[in-house]
């Protein structure tokens, strides 16, 4: 279930431009916009019906299929727009992945049996024109009018969602799943497509607010902010800033699982702020990535922005409040300490008392691994920051290298960011965020990784510039 969410959560973002360009010409000129225009609104249309389930489907069949994938792919959705005026972009996130994987097995199966040498151009392609037609045909005459009656039974099912009273209780879901990295799947891979087909029926979708809200993550960061001693404010003070104004929302993550008693705090404000987005009947019309409250104002219809901003307030403060009643005194930063017990239990399936018994020692195990990741290499030329999505958090730490790398004359080395999924063979170093270095090490084992506490923890960075001093 992981993988297919990280699937569809990659075909979303991957093309956020369009789904962000549809949403800003709605917010400006749509029924709820600022300057209504008819004849700019003709643009819309298009975008929903046919352009952006076509990029959904070639992206999908791109990432199973390669490119032969991709196109096939591409085909085979347009064939399935034409079968009906319902926009099919849940329909093309199914459509495409699956042609992707017939084309992969098939390609596999004639790769294997085909004996005759200089055939293998003809032959590949004549199969992927055989496929997309007989697949574009298929949509085109019966698969789209059977996703027609289901995406019609799905809008009316999610109307009733919407206007029931449960909608709140969808955040004792989203934030702790949120809390265990799992905010770009949620987001991407299950409400966006949701936003994505309600915003084209009713133009604007409150799905959009559910995972984004920055409010509870804001009160938990405030709440670290007022515990900690003076000295130690400024992780925490950077936080706040990268969370609510930079939209990225994984840097609040450690604070949490510090003390994962939190949580508590985030599901309350998490429901408060949702059932003020629901009482008040209001929506965004696209996906706010990053999940900034620039882009939170930029596209709320006018009508919404003041509610939109009232309810990321009140989810603020309902998990400020908690939040202050559930911490003591916090002796140290999480950015810089940022919960070895969590990660050790992910490691080793230990309970929670063996994991906490020996806080001393697991550290010193910790910084034994990290310089073992300088000793595997002789040379560091390429370094990847990688995050899930390949985005927010691992951008923003790739940014961050850079300047310290800049300030020690390491200008040669380039640092780049990608996501869990596409790890370039170049990378020399990967660093990335304790929780993904399971993952990470089990995708790639001959790399070396580097695993950071914290993308805010300015210490890690340093200790990576020196060490790469010391290996060069």
């Amino acid at each position: 279930m992981m993988k297919l969410g990280q699937l569809l959560s990659a075909m979303v973002y991957r093309n956020i431009a369009v789904i962000l360009t549809a949403g800003i010409i709605n917010g400006i000129f749509g029924i709820y916009g600022w300057w209504y225009n008819d004849r700019i609104l003709l643009l819309l249309n298009p975008i929903y019906n046919i352009l952006l389930p076509i990029l959904l489907g070639y992206t999908g069949g791109r990432l199973i299929g390669g490119q032969r994938g991709a196109v096939v792919a591409s085909i085979v959705t347009y064939g399935l727009t034409l079968s009906s005026s319902t926009p099919f972009i849940i329909g093309a996130m199914i459509v495409g992945p699956l042609t992707g994987w017939v084309v992969k097995q098939l390609d596999q199966v004639v790769k294997k049996r085909m004996t005759g040498i200089g055939y293998e151009l003809l032959i590949g392609n004549a199969l992927a024109a055989i496929i997309s037609t007989v697949l574009t045909i298929l949509c085109f005459l019966y698969v789209g009018q059977s996703f027609s009656t289901v995406v019609e039974w799905l809008t009316k099912l999610l109307e009733t969602i919407i206007y029931s009273g449960w909608l709140p209780l969808t955040a004792a879901i989203i934030e702790p799943a949120k809390i265990l990295f799992f905010n770009n799947i949620i987001n991407f891979g299950v409400l966006g497509p949701l936003g994505i087909q309600q915003t084209k029926e009713l133009g604007k979708s409150i799905f959009f607010l559910l995972e984004a809200n920055p409010g509870p993550g804001l009160g938990v960061l405030l709440a670290y902010w007022l515990k900690m001693k003076a000295e130690q404010r400024k992780g925490a003070k950077l936080a706040v800033f990268i969370h609510f104004f930079g939209g990225i929302h994984e840097v609040c993550f450690p604070y949490v699982l510090m003390k994962p008693v939190l949580i508590i705090a985030l599901i309350l404000g998490g429901m408060v702020g949702v059932f003020t987005f629901q009482l008040f009947d209001i929506g965004l019309v696209a996906i706010p990535s990053p999940a900034s409250i620039f882009l939170f104002v930029g596209l709320a219809p006018k009508e919404d922005i003041i509610f939109i901003l009232l309810g990321i307030f009140l989810s603020a403060i309902t998990t400020f409040f908690c939040s202050m009643l559930l911490l003591k005194r916090v002796s140290g930063s999480p950015a810089l300490q940022e919960n070895r017990e969590y990660i050790n239990f992910y490691r080793t399936g230990n309970d929670e008392k063996q994991i906490t018994k020996d806080v001393t020692e697991k550290k010193e195990i910790a910084d034994t691994e990290n310089v073992s990741a300088f000793t595997n290499i002789n040379e560091v030329k390429h370094i990847l920051f990688v995050c899930e999505a390949g985005m927010g958090s691992s951008a923003m730490g790739a940014s961050m290298l850079k300047k310290k790398l800049a300030q020690a004359n390491l200008t040669t080395i380039e640092v780049e960011n990608s996501s869990v999924s596409e790890i370039p063979e170049y990378a020399d170093l990967i660093i990335c965020h304790q929780r993904f270095l399971p993952v990470i090490q089990k995708t790639v084992p001959n790399k070396a990784c580097f695993p950071l506490k914290s993308f805010t923890d300015m210490k890690g960075y340093d200790e990576i510039v020196e060490r790469i001093k010391n290996s060069v």
